[in-house]
Parts: C-alpha cells; sequence; structure tokens
C-alpha cells in the first residue's frame, strides 16, 4: 500500500488495483463507482466499448470525528476521487463532468477545491452563462480554459465553470474536493452535449484536444497553470484538508462565491500550449 501523503491524511492506495484505504481513525459517509458502460452517453467514440472496466472511483464525506461539527457547520464536505489510468478508445479516463447551480441571488454559481494528491489532471473549465436553458440548443460556452495541475497542487473551480476532470498521467490520479454540500449539481447539460466541448485523446503517446461536434460556436481555448494564494487557503504543500482545519474563514468563497470571482480567476496563469 502506497501512503498518500499529500493528503496529509492517513490514506493508502493499493498500487496494484488502485482501490483506497482509509485507517479506521477517519469516517466516511460513502462511495460510488463509474464503470465504461456508466459513462455512455459522454465518450468521444463508444463502438466496442469495454463495459465493465473501471473508470473512477468517488469517496464521499472523509473526516475526522472531531472535525465532523466544524464541517457541518460550514456545510462543507471533503470527498476523494480516483480516475484509473489508461484511455477508453483512445480518450483519456475522466469524470462525468457538470455545472454548479446558482446561489440563491443568481449572481454566480458556486466554487470548489479539488486538490490533486497523486498524478497530473487536466480540468476543463468551460463558462455558460445559459447552460440551464429550457431548450439545450440556446446552450452556449462563453470560455474554455484546460487547467493542468500537478501533485501537490490545487485549483479553485470558478464560479459560472462546468467541469471535467481527466486524467492525463501515466499512474491513476487522486485528487480531493472541498465542497459546498447545498451547491447543486447538474449533470444533464453535459449529458445532453454526449461530454464537455472538448475531448482529451492520446495518439501516439501524445496528448491531443478532439473538438465535440455538438457544441457550435465554441470560443479559442486557453491553457493555464495554477498558482497559491494563502488569502483564499491555497499554499501548494499544505493540505487543503489541514488548511481548512487551521483557517476555516479562508473558504468562505465556497458558500458566498459573489466578492471572490475575479482573485479566483487571477490563481490561473495562462500559457501559449497546452502544459503536460
Amino acid at each position: 500500500m502506497l501512503e498518500l501523503k499529500n493528503s496529509g491524511l492517513p490514506l493508502y492506495i493499493d498500487e496494484k488495483n488502485h482501490v483506497m484505504a482509509l485507517s479506521a481513525l477517519l469516517k466516511y459517509d460513502g462511495f460510488g463507482r463509474k464503470t465504461v458502460e456508466k459513462m455512455q452517453g459522454l465518450l468521444a467514440d463508444e463502438h466496442d466499448l469495454p463495459l465493465d472496466e473501471l473508470v473512477y472511483d468517488v469517496y464521499r464525506g472523509i473526516a475526522y470525528p472531531e472535525d465532523e461539527e466544524l464541517l457541518k457547520k460550514d456545510d462543507y464536505r471533503y470527498d476523494i476521487t480516483i480516475i484509473m489510468p489508461g484511455q477508453v478508445n483512445g480518450e483519456c479516463k475522466k469524470t462525468s463532468g457538470h455545472y454548479h447551480g446558482w446561489n440563491p441571488e443568481k449572481t454566480n454559481t458556486y466554487a470548489e477545491v479539488y486538490e490533486v494528491i497523486k498524478g497530473t489532471a487536466l480540468y476543463i473549465l468551460q463558462k455558460s452563462d445559459n447552460f440551464d436553458a429550457e431548450d439545450p440548443a440556446d446552450v452556449r460556452v462563453d470560455d474554455l480554459i484546460f487547467a493542468t495541475v500537478h501533485e501537490g497542487e490545487t485549483i479553485l473551480i470558478p464560479p459560472n465553470y462546468g467541469h471535467c476532470s481527466v486524467n492525463i498521467g501515466d499512474g491513476p490520479l487522486v485528487f480531493s474536493n472541498l465542497a459546498y454540500v447545498p451547491c447543486p449539481v447538474h449533470y444533464g447539460p453535459v449529458k445532453q452535449f454526449h461530454g464537455m466541448s472538448f475531448y482529451v485523446m492520446v495518439e501516439n503517446g501524445e496528448v491531443k484536444l478532439k473538438a465535440n461536434d455538438r457544441y457550435v460556436d465554441v470560443p479559442k481555448a486557453k491553457f493555464a497553470t495554477v498558482k497559491e494564494n494563502p488569502h483564499l487557503g491555497i499554499q501548494f504543500g499544505l493540505p487543503v484538508y489541514e488548511s481548512y482545519k487551521k483557517n476555516p474563514e479562508a473558504f468562505e468563497f465556497l458558500g458566498k462565491p459573489d466578492g471572490f470571482v475575479d482573485e479566483i480567476m487571477s490563481m490561473l496563469v495562462y500559457h501559449d500550449e497546452l502544459v503536460k
């Protein structure tokens, strides 16, 4: 078993089957598993699919018992996702992708924290101001960002951006998320387009982007990496779980996104091409 040291928690992963083990010191609320069969309707090429092949696991509501009251007070939840290595018909394994719902004022959707514990992630971020349009044909993507996040780094998913996590590394991708529990999660607007606006493929050992032609008028893609922001509790090398416990107030942006949009967007560092 390999210890997931970047998490700051007593967590371990089986190096053969990539299943996670939690110390008895921790509690967790639930577990979910997505196979290729359950990812149908989201993949680039759905011919002759290996339906039983594992894509990703999610371990929900992980916490020390003594921290449950704090998390409950703030309405936050800490989860870990493991995306398996490899591809499905040439497409890198990924999560389903979704949009977050609006805050009560309908001014912004909610943000989220994603921390890469092991591996390399590519986050597809696509902004849509009308993702919840009554007629799916009316949905438009207003901005598109491919953000690469390496082991030990953290990204804040900006308000108003749908997102999907993609494993572009050689091994499993393990990442945590700290999320605001009342935040609605919308999978339908991604499913209705058969995925995000691009698929992430591997061709001759190289990561390539393939447009999803079900979308129209997609803006030119931007490429980014991420940087720290101690004011919002994000310091590379300090696990998110520890940072939250030390300074819960820094994560206020999760439940109250207004006033933090520009600061969250400023944590993206732009590049001329995809960073691997």
